[in-house]
């Protein structure tokens, strides 16, 4: 166990050098989005099918080392929900089950992740949610995902030195 788990945190190590994960953040604008009608309803299930999971990595951890290192970080937009002592999780609920919809984003960081990167689907989320654990989605499903354009609105502002005060 000490020689994979020293094989592991190398493997990290080496991922980490390789593609440079420190998060940059700026400020680009702010928006006011008005949620969809049935946004309380999703949520719900979001968050019910995260819970699951972090209730399964518990369970699936051996020591308490690795139940430290399980974190909710769903809210961070890292191209994944949940790391865990051994993997990073994407996590995809539903109320009953659904087709799978994975970002750009989280196509690209599961690619990039490889084999340390698994999508857990979480059927019936609300009541007696089933986990279907699958590792390296992008090999699994790399020629079957259909790749699905969606619009993105550009704001062009050509007068915009008349709206700002000058310093």
């Amino acid at each position: 166990m000490r020689k994979l788990r020293n094989e592991l945190e190398e493997k990290l190590r080496e991922i980490d050098e390789t593609y440079n994960f420190t998060p940059f953040y700026e400020l680009v604008g702010i928006v006011y989005i008005i949620p969809f009608e049935d946004y309380d309803a999703k949520r719900a299930v979001e968050l019910a099918g995260i819970k699951a999971v972090m209730d399964y990595e518990y369970n699936r951890a051996s020591t308490e080392e690795e139940r430290s290192k399980i974190k909710d970080v769903s809210h961070e937009f890292r191209g994944y929900d949940v790391e865990s002592f051994d993997r990073v999780i994407e996590v995809k609920s539903f109320k009953t089950t659904g087709v799978i919809e994975l970002t750009s984003n989280e196509w690209i960081v599961a690619s990039r992740f490889g084999d340390y990167y698994w999508l857990y689907i979480v059927e019936n989320a609300l009541e007696n949610p089933t986990i279907t654990t699958i590792r390296n989605p992008v090999k699994v499903f790399r020629d079957v995902a259909v790749r699905e354009p969606k619009i993105e609105y550009r704001y062009i502002i050509k007068n915009w030195k008349e709206f700002v005060e000058r310093i």
